[in-house]
C-alpha cells in the first residue's frame, strides 16, 4: 500500500501544478474575453467530449486488470486495445461529421468541433498509460505529461493575453491530445515493450475484448452525457453567454473531479490483487477508500458553498456574479462523483459492467429530463440541481435496483459508520511508515 501511496501523491503532485495553469487560463479566457466568446469555447468543449468515450472504448480499466493479471502478455493486450480504440475514433470522427454538419447551426462551430474530435483521437493511445500505471512506473508519466502539458499551457496563456481567436484556443485545446498520445506511443516502442509478445492478437481477440468493453463504453457514453449535456442544452435552450455564466462555475466545481479518478486509479492494481489472493484486505481497503473520498468531498462542499460569492468576484470579476448562486448548489454534486470513483472499480472487478451502463444511463436521462424543465425557467442554475441530482441517481439510487448491487451499498454505509474509526487506522497507517 506505501507504493500505492507514494504513486497516489506523485500524481496529485503533478495535477495540481496542471490544473492551477489551466485554472489560471481559463479565469483569464473568462475575464478577458467575455461571457460571449468563453460561452461558446465551454460549448464546443462540452459538444466534442462527448465523443470521447469511442476512444477509450470501455478498455481503460480492463486493461489495468489484465496486465495485474498477466504481466508476461501485457503487449497483447495492448496492442488489441489500440486497435480497438482506433476504429472507436474513426467512429468518433465520422459521429461528430455527422451530427455537426446536419444538425448545428453555425458553421464555424460545426468545423471546429470536428477538429477537435479529431484531435482528441489522438487520446487512444493513452491506454499506454495505464500499461505503466499497472507497473507502478508514475514517475515516467509524471515527466512527460507535466513537460508537455507545461509548455502548451504557457502557450495558452500567451495566446489569451493576446487575444488570441476561438480557432486558436481551440486547436490549442487538441495539441494536447495529440502531443501527449504520440510521447506515449514512442515512449513505448523506445522501451521496446512491443517485443515483448507471447503471441499475437486475433480477429476473435478484438471481438473478445470488444465485448468485454462494451458496457462500459455505453457507460461511458452515458455518463459524459450527464457531465457534458448541461452546457449544450444551456446553450440550446438560452444562449452563450447563459452558458459563459454556468462554466464558470462548474470549473470551479469541477477543478476538483480529477483527484478521487486520479487515486482510484492509482488503487485498481493494488485492489484487483487483494480480490485474487485476499478477499477480507479487498474489503477493507474498499471501505477505507469509500470513507475517505466521502469524508474530503463533504468537507470541500461546506467549505466552497461559504464562501461562493466572494470567490466568484475575485476569480471572475462582478460580470459572472450570477455564477456564485450555480456553484453554492453545483458543488455538491462533488460528493457522489468522489464516491463514484471508487463504485466504478468495483464494478470493474466484480465483472458488473453492464451495472456501471445501467447507473450511467439512468443518470443521463434524468439530468436531461431534469434540464428540460429546470433550465427554460432557471437557467444555470436549475442545470445546477439537475446535475446534483443526476448525479445522485447515477452513484448511489441505482443501487438498491439489484441484490448485486445491494453488496456495495451495504459496502457504503458501513464505511459512513465507521468512518470514526477508519480515519483513525488510516492516519496511524501512514505515520507507522514514515522513516
Amino acid at each position: 500500500m506505501a507504493s500505492s501511496v507514494k504513486n497516489s501523491l506523485l500524481l496529485i503532485f503533478e495535477k495540481v501544478i496542471l490544473l492551477g495553469l489551466s485554472f489560471i487560463n481559463s479565469i483569464l479566457l473568462a475575464r478577458l474575453a467575455g461571457p460571449s466568446l468563453f460561452g461558446e469555447y465551454s460549448y464546443i468543449l462540452s459538444f466534442a467530449g462527448i465523443f470521447a468515450p469511442l476512444t477509450a472504448m470501455g478498455l481503460n480499466n480492463i486493461i489495468t486488470k489484465y496486465v495485474v493479471k498477466h504481466p508476461t502478455n501485457s503487449h497483447y493486450y495492448i496492442s488489441s486495445a489500440l486497435v480497438i480504440r482506433f476504429i472507436g475514433t474513426l467512429s468518433a470522427i465520422v459521429a461528430a461529421s455527422f451530427i455537426c454538419f446536419s444538425a448545428a447551426q453555425q458553421s464555424n462551430s460545426s468545423v471546429l468541433i470536428v477538429v477537435l474530435v479529431a484531435m482528441q483521437g489522438f487520446s487512444l493511445f493513452y491506454v499506454i498509460e495505464y500499461y505503466y500505471l499497472a507497473k507502478r512506473q508514475v514517475s515516467l508519466l509524471l515527466t512527460l505529461r507535466l513537460s508537455t502539458l507545461f509548455i502548451i499551457n504557457a502557450l495558452k496563456l500567451i495566446a489569451i493575453l493576446n487575444s488570441a481567436t476561438l480557432t486558436t484556443l481551440v486547436l490549442l485545446q487538441g495539441l494536447e491530445f495529440v502531443v501527449i498520445g504520440c510521447c506515449y506511443y514512442f515512449t513505448y516502442v523506445y522501451q521496446q515493450h512491443h517485443k515483448k509478445i507471447k503471441k499475437r492478437p486475433t480477429k476473435n481477440t478484438y471481438f473478445a475484448l470488444f465485448h468485454k468493453g462494451k458496457w462500459l463504453l455505453m457507460s461511458g457514453i452515458a455518463a459524459i452525457l450527464y457531465l457534458k449535456i448541461d452546457q449544450i442544452m444551456i446553450a440550446q435552450l438560452v444562449n452563450s453567454e447563459a452558458v459563459a455564466y454556468y462554466a464558470a462555475a462548474a470549473k470551479l466545481s469541477e477543478f476538483w473531479y480529477v483527484f478521487p479518478i486520479l487515486i482510484a486509479n492509482v488503487f485498481t492494481a493494488q485492489l484487483s490483487q487483494y480480490k485474487f489472493r485476499n478477499q477480507k484486505q479487498y474489503t477493507m481497503l474498499i471501505r477505507q477508500l469509500i470513507c475517505l473520498m466521502t469524508m474530503a468531498a463533504i468537507i470541500l462542499s461546506i467549505i466552497i458553498w461559504l464562501i461562493s460569492e466572494p470567490l466568484i468576484t475575485f476569480l471572475y470579476g462582478e460580470v459572472y456574479q450570477q455564477s456564485a448562486a450555480i456553484l453554492s448548489v453545483h458543488i455538491f454534486a462533488s460528493i457522489f462523483i468522489f464516491q463514484r470513483a471508487i463504485l466504478s472499480k468495483w464494478l470493474i472487478i466484480e465483472k458488473l459492467y453492464k451495472f456501471s451502463f445501467l447507473s450511467s444511463i439512468l443518470g443521463a436521462i434524468t439530468n436531461i429530463i431534469l434540464n428540460l424543465i429546470f433550465i427554460p425557467k432557471y437557467q444555470g442554475l436549475g442545470a445546477a440541481w439537475a446535475t446534483v441530482i443526476s448525479y445522485m441517481v447515477a452513484s448511489y439510487g441505482f443501487l438498491f435496483f439489484n441484490i448485486k448491487t445491494k453488496q456495495y451499498a451495504l459496502l457504503l454505509h458501513q464505511a459512513m459508520l465507521d468512518s470514526p474509526s477508519i480515519v483513525r487506522s488510516s492516519i496511524k497507517q501512514l505515520i507507522s511508515r514514515r522513516p
